[in-house]
């Protein structure tokens, strides 16, 4: 997916949100936004808006001096997410299919999402995932992918936020229950609220899964930034799951076949995925639609 004209005021926007969190200093905050505003000016627009934003986010970082402005978000999103959890290990425990059940509720997870979104009511969307009909549905083949699995075929979860990271656990869990070999992807330097290692190993996801580094600080995977050992992983897995818009955002048009579970939450983003999954343009304005999109990377 490419940037587009709507991504560079959703820059300045983040980099105000961002400015504010991380320095008192007015100065520094306006010293913040002429520099984005400046990026803007010479950004690749056949770039994806992820990698875009590190650009972003390192210069925020430069002015402020302040690496991980959301780590205290990060922590208690975490905490938060994980005094939920035995709730839904019992509603996951008692559905009549637990596999999918989890899915819903990681999908319902992703609208844990601080550069997307200004606010949202993270209860409420764990409540309508439960019920609510995915606009792209492809759980049926997900599923069907699933049980054809041989024992030890290897996984590939890439994982998006923190919070959120606690509900894919769910998902990994049952996964690995399946005897299937699961390695959970996450970023190697901090970036908005995207999941580091130990945000895995807080929802103890390291009890079911390998956790691998991706090599970047981008709030998404750009596979030609990424590690050789994430390249690797990329091209030797059996089944890819993507969770999230960044790393939909950075991967929808690469040749591999890909699960994408998110929540929509961008009308750039609905507007693409109702392109290239043939969905009515107004059933995805990018007011937090559930999605479930097997991208066939042979077509």
């Amino acid at each position: 997916m490419k940037t587009a004209l709507e991504c560079l005021p959703c820059y300045l926007r983040q980099a105000m949100q961002v400015a504010r969190i991380s320095t008192d200093d007015a100065a520094l905050q306006l010293k913040t936004m002429r520099v984005v505003a400046g990026l803007t000016t010479t950004m690749d627009m056949m770039k994806t808006p992820p990698e875009n934003s590190v650009a972003v986010y390192q210069a925020i970082a430069a002015i402020t001096a302040c690496a991980d402005p959301y780590l205290e978000v990060k922590k208690e999103s975490n905490k938060q997410a994980l005094a939920q959890l035995p709730a839904f290990a019992e509603i996951v425990a008692g559905s009549e299919n637990p596999m999918a059940t989890t899915l819903r509720l990681a999908i319902g997870g992703n609208i844990i999402d601080y550069g997307a979104m200004r606010s949202f009511d993270a209860d409420a969307a764990m409540e309508r995932c439960l019920h609510a009909e995915y606009v792209v549905d492809s759980s049926r083949e997900l599923l069907q992918q699933v049980k054809g699995l041989k024992n030890g075929a290897k996984v590939l979860y890439l994982a998006d936020n923190s919070g959120e990271i606690v509900y894919d656990s769910l998902v990994v869990k049952e996964l690995a229950g399946l005897g299937l070999d699961v390695t959970v992807v996450v970023k190697s330097g901090a970036i908005i609220n995207d999941a580091l290692v130990a945000d895995a190993l807080d929802c103890g996801m390291d009890t079911y899964a390998t956790i691998l580094e991706n090599g970047t600080s981008c709030p998404g995977t750009p596979l030609d930034s990424c590690s050789q050992e994430l390249q690797l992983a990329f091209r030797d897995a059996d089944l890819i799951l993507s969770k999230g818009q960044g790393n939909f955002e950075t991967l929808s048009e690469v040749e591999a076949d890909i699960f994408f579970l998110l929540t929509v939450k961008c009308s750039v983003v609905g507007a693409h995925l109702a392109e290239i999954s043939k969905t009515a343009k107004d059933k995805l304005p990018g007011n937090g639609e559930l999605v479930l999109y097997y991208h066939n990377g042979c077509t």
